[in-house]
């Protein structure tokens, strides 16, 4: 087959092809156009029941209107009604509370006639009230001069009893405890100071510690720290947390030396405060006391132990 028949076929199948494609697009565009016809048909309906529906909701919403109009007039009238009683109801009332206010004035008047009266008596009893207080303040007076010139006297032998006697009580204390620093500290093992030292003061502290009471505030840069007062912590509590022989024998391991009644007591008092601490870890890392600041309380408690070596340090009264 030559070239040309070969072109000659091809345009052949292109033009029948065409003709195809044409028969198809005149019958797409015949069933479109049926398609709007039909549209538009129904789209005439429809927008006939939309009027014919309008109109029937125009006729209802005008009666409506009318109803309501009606409604509103008689609400009106019966509002004209209602205020023009109240208008003669409140000149009614007015005139009530006039007469009440003219009652309540008269009552008020006569009143303040008796209150004045009533003023005036208890004036009169306070002055005279008055006259015999300063008479009772005046031989008052007279009696305490009296009564302070003689306790003066008194405070003064008192204190003159006092001084003989706690000077006659040091020398004593003295005398003893240099005897038994020389004769017997040597000659006796540690845990023997701790039940001397108990066996000596136990009685006295044990009172001692039922009748005092404790107020103390620290303040460290200006931000207070810690702050308690009231009475110390009962002594069995102490006790059982800080067994006293173990505490006085941890504070004569630290080379703390116990003297005296005052020592004796302030070293066991410092229980209290440590157990207040160990409440509150925030006084731990404070450095409150000199203490270097750690979250251990097992270190913490080695070293405000160690604090009270010095008296000048020592972080309690």
């Amino acid at each position: 087959m030559s070239i040309l028949e070969h072109a000659e076929e091809l345009i052949n199948e292109i033009q029948n092809r065409l003709e195809e494609f044409e028969r198809s697009n005149e019958e797409s565009v015949e069933r479109i156009h049926n398609q709007l016809e039909e549209q538009r048909n129904k789209s005439e309906e429809q927008i006939e029941r939309i009027q014919s529906e309008i109109e029937k909701e125009t006729e209802s919403a005008e009666e409506q209107i009318r109803r309501m109009q009606e409604g509103l007039e008689e609400y009106h009238r019966k509002v004209e009604e209602q205020i023009h009683k109240l208008q003669e109801e409140s000149e009614e009332y007015g005139r009530r509370i006039e007469e009440d206010i003219e009652r309540i004035q008269e009552r008020i008047e006569q009143s303040r006639e008796k209150a004045e009266e009533q003023m005036e008596r208890i004036h009169e009893q306070m002055e005279h009230n008055h006259e015999i207080a300063e008479e009772k303040i005046e031989r008052i007076r007279e009696k305490t001069e009296e009564y302070k010139e003689n306790s003066d006297e008194r405070v003064d032998r008192i204190r003159e009893q006092m001084d003989e006697i706690r000077d006659s009580t040091e020398n004593r204390h003295s005398e003893s405890l240099h005897f038994e620093t020389d004769t017997r500290v040597e000659d006796h093992p540690v845990e023997d100071k701790v039940q001397m030292l108990m066996e000596r003061y136990n009685a006295e502290y044990n009172q001692r510690h039922d009748m005092s009471t404790i107020s103390n505030t620290y303040v460290l840069n200006g931000v207070e720290i810690l702050k308690y007062s009231g009475k110390y912590l009962p002594l069995d509590e102490l006790d059982k947390h800080y067994p006293r022989n173990e505490w006085l024998q941890t504070l004569i391991d630290n080379n703390i030396s116990i003297e005296n009644l005052h020592d004796y007591c302030r070293y066991l008092n410092a229980r209290d405060m440590l157990m207040r601490i160990q409440k509150r870890p925030k006084v731990w890392t404070s450095g409150l006391f000199n203490i270097t600041p750690t979250e251990n309380w097992e270190i913490y408690q080695d070293a405000y132990i160690n604090q009270l070596v010095n008296p000048e340090k020592a972080p309690h009264a």
